[in-house]
């Protein structure tokens, strides 16, 4: 699911469920282009990044949905509504890195893993010099839902930079989930009982998870 902003041009929250990957099951093809979503009022378009210095960076992302979900689900994951402007060390670098990690060493350790994630803005307000109608983040978050056999819930969250160097260590982005809801005004985790919710958006804590 994407809650998406006509006015910032960009995704502001998106949610995928993870389960451990399947095995032996051969990688689809990744498509050729970027497709508008139908339902953007702006239709931002695949060229509003043509020569722009930033990647079309993936919020939901290819590798992952398309082993779980299979090729529509995965088409899906290239219309502009799920992309954000990253820029290319990031994006190829760190960002993809942490992609990896959560497929191949986040998955397993649970029943069920829900990713949070979405871009940060500051109050400085920046477009991509190829588009009015696109405001460039700050930073990117990820929250980590792990649901674990026995019912217990694990969380895990970051908050990264644009100008992440791409052989930085995650743990150094490590934040807690309370300050990924101030930065983004976003309350994930309201479901849950309140004293269960206080607790896990207050600490960090790597201990389940690397």
């Amino acid at each position: 699911m994407v809650g998406y902003s006509d006015l910032r041009g960009n995704p502001l929250w998106v949610v995928y469920k993870l389960t451990p990957p399947f095995q032996n099951v051969s990688p689809l093809k990744r498509p050729d282009s970027f497709n508008a979503d139908w339902r953007n009022m702006g239709l931002i378009t695949s060229s509003d990044y043509v020569n722009s210095g930033y990647d079309r960076g993936h919020m939901a992302p290819n590798h992952a949905i398309a082993l779980l979900y299979g090729k529509e689900a995965q088409e899906e994951t290239f219309l502009m509504t799920n992309i954000t402007p990253q820029k290319p060390m990031l994006n190829q670098k760190l960002w993809q890195h942490l992609e990896a990690i959560e497929l191949e060493s986040f998955a397993p350790k649970f029943k069920e893993l829900w990713v949070y994630t979405g871009p940060l803005f500051d109050f400085k307000t920046t477009h991509l010099k190829s588009s009015r109608f696109i405001e460039i983040p700050d930073a990117f978050y990820k929250i980590y839902v792990g649901i674990e056999q026995s019912g217990e819930i694990k969380t895990l969250s970051f908050i990264i930079p644009q100008n992440a160097k791409g052989n930085d260590r995650l743990e150094k982005y490590l934040v807690s989930i309370d300050e990924v809801e101030r930065r983004s005004g976003f309350d994930f985790l309201y479901e849950l009982d309140d004293k269960i919710e206080n607790v896990l958006e207050k600490k960090i804590d790597q201990s389940s998870w690397f």
